[in-house]
C-alpha cells in the first residue's frame, strides 16, 4: 500500500501539467531553401551591368545558434566579388497568431572595395517571407470530461514559450496547466 501511495505521489505532477511542443528541423528549412533555389538578379545602369547571385542557401541549427549560410557573388562591370554569408537567425513566436517565424538578422549584404559600397542586397526579401511555421498553442482553452460526479470543465492555461535550439532542430514548447 505504501508503495502505491508513493508511486501516485511521484506521478501526480505529470497528471496535473504537461508540455506541448513543436520542432522545426534543419532538414525541413533546408528543403524549403532548396525549393526557392539560387537567386540571380541582373540589372544595368549607365551601360554597366550588375549581377547578384546567391548560391547554396542553407541553415545550420546547433546548440543555441541558428545560422543562415550562403555564398554571394557580385559582378559590377569587370569587377567580381565573392563572399561567404553567415547571418544569425532569431526565432519569434506570436502566441496570438500561434506562429513561429525565423528572422534573418542583419539581412543586407554589402559588397565593397576600398571602403566604398558598390552594391547592397536584402536577402530577407528573397528567403524570409515563407519561413513561418505553426506554433504549439492549443486550439481550445478548455475541455469537458465525464466523471463519476458528472461533467467537469477544465480550463487550460499556458505560460511563456521556451525556445531552444539544439543540433538539427528548433523546439518551441509551452507548459500546460489545468484549472
Amino acid at each position: 500500500m505504501k508503495k502505491i501511495i508513493f508511486t501516485l505521489f511521484l506521478s501526480a505532477p505529470f497528471l496535473l501539467a504537461g508540455e506541448v511542443s513543436v520542432s522545426i528541423s534543419e532538414i525541413v528549412v533546408n528543403d524549403y531553401l532548396a525549393l526557392v533555389g539560387e537567386f540571380k538578379d541582373v540589372s544595368e545602369e549607365d551601360g554597366v551591368q550588375t549581377i547578384w547571385t546567391i548560391q547554396n542557401p542553407r541553415v545550420k541549427f546547433d546548440d543555441g545558434n541558428a545560422l543562415f549560410l550562403a555564398n554571394a557573388d557580385f559582378t559590377l562591370g569587370q569587377l567580381n566579388i565573392r563572399k561567404d554569408i553567415k547571418r544569425r537567425i532569431d526565432i519569434q513566436f506570436n502566441s496570438r497568431k500561434n506562429r513561429v517565424q525565423l528572422i534573418i538578422t542583419n539581412p543586407v549584404i554589402r559588397m565593397e572595395r576600398n571602403g566604398a559600397i558598390l552594391g547592397e542586397l536584402d536577402i530577407s526579401d528573397i528567403y524570409q517571407p515563407d519561413l513561418v511555421f505553426p506554433g504549439p498553442m492549443l486550439i481550445n482553452d478548455s475541455f469537458t470530461l465525464k466523471t463519476t460526479e458528472g461533467k467537469e470543465k477544465f480550463d487550460v492555461t499556458t505560460h511563456d514559450p521556451i525556445i531552444t535550439i539544439e543540433k538539427g532542430e528548433i523546439k518551441i514548447a509551452i507548459d500546460l496547466h489545468y484549472k
